[in-house]
């Protein structure tokens, strides 16, 4: 199999291979044939590609993107799997989010063990399931161990991203009694779904928690899923609701739990999923200091979308790709070929210089 030799050549051919969360075989061998051709050390972690670069004694750097997409979805006006440039633009589901990123790390990657610059491993970990479950990272670092840095791949324009939210699933259950719908003038009910509704819409649509970060603003607890009632002849005894909590570091699950609860008194409510924690990297953080060099950048900002960072607690590291977090998951998603050019450049600079600033911040080296 030949492979493509540019940028912009190898994301056409990777958003062409259709990589639904969960259905990332295919990615993964493809992947996998062109790192073998470029003669890179590669592994599967189930349907997640590992590669890495040895550049003698010194910390570890991990780059880390996902190969899976979202569902294509309706209301586009291109092909989503045609995945042909018109200009400067590549439409198709993934090329924003994430596969630009994929792919200016693996032309980083091959640039730098080309190069042998900086002292220490890269290591390259492209994962699987990052937009459901997050199985493929987990899976990776009970095979790697945590890294002594990393930087995600997620389109952030570029902009070095160091605080993101965590997230917090809740929900709330209404126990009420029920009836034929024909006798609710004569028999005693409680109809559970209308108290449920009064207490989500006495809560409002989403509740803002006390305090802001300054990367992140407020900790938000937005209403998503309603489910009461089977059939129209029945009174529901029983409401459910499910609430997405964005959480910043000064915030946990319990504090929105316990916000919920001021609101709906009359709910039963518990946290279905708490595991995707609030990360932050120090501003001053030698990492952080090398992310802003590397892009020409003064500041690092926040970002409240989820990636496979929220996995990398107590590691120091932060979220930058090409492309615009806008377009992910929308119809006609896109990315730009000099989005694409630039997220090469970055990742190329950044390896380097991380490998660099992780042993500052060990004291393996001298100012």
């Amino acid at each position: 199999m030949s492979f493509p030799r540019e940028p912009a050549q190898l994301l056409s051919a990777l958003v062409g291979i259709p990589s639904q969360s969960g259905s990332e075989q295919a990615i993964a061998d493809y992947v996998m044939e062109l790192l073998a051709t470029w003669k890179l050390d590669a592994e599967r972690v189930g349907h997640s590609v590992v590669a890495r670069v040895e550049l003698g004694a010194g910390p570890r750097f991990r780059m880390l993107s996902h190969l899976d997409t979202v569902p294509v979805g309706a209301n586009w006006t291109k092909d989503p799997l045609a995945a042909v440039w018109e200009g400067e633009r590549l439409y198709g589901r993934g090329a924003n989010d994430a596969k630009a990123s994929v792919v200016a790390m693996l032309f980083a990657l091959k640039a730098c063990a080309e190069a042998r610059s900086g002292s220490g491993t890269l290591e390259l970990t492209l994962n699987e399931c990052e937009e459901t479950n997050n199985s493929g990272m987990a899976k990776v670092l009970e095979r790697l161990g945590l890294p002594d840095g990393a930087v995600t791949g997620e389109p952030t324009g570029l902009e070095v991203v160091r605080a993101q939210s965590g997230l917090a699933v809740l929900t709330a259950e209404w126990g009420g009694r029920s009836c034929h719908a024909a006798h609710v003038a004569r028999v005693e009910h409680d109809n559970a779904l209308v108290k449920a509704a009064a207490d989500i819409v006495s809560a409002g649509p989403w509740m803002k928690l006390e305090g802001e970060h300054p990367l992140l603003g407020a900790s938000t607890v937005a209403t998503t899923v309603f489910k009461s009632g089977e059939r129209h002849n029945v009174v529901p005894d029983k409401a459910e609701a499910v609430f997405d909590a964005r959480l910043s570091p000064a915030h946990s699950a319990e504090d929105a739990l316990q916000s919920l609860a001021r609101r709906m008194p009359n709910a039963k409510l518990g946290v279905r999923s708490a595991r995707l924690k609030p990360f932050e990297t120090a501003e001053d953080h030698p990492l952080v200091r090398a992310a802003l060099a590397a892009t020409g950048r003064t500041r690092a900002i926040g970002s409240s979308t989820m990636s496979d960072m929220a996995l990398l607690q107590g590691v120091p590291a932060i979220k930058c790709g090409p492309g615009e977090t806008a377009r992910s998951h929308t119809p006609d998603e896109y990315v730009l070929k000099s989005e694409l050019e630039a997220g090469v450049a970055f990742y190329t600079r950044l390896a380097p210089a991380a490998l660099e600033a992780l042993a500052l911040s060990k004291g393996t080296m001298t100012r």
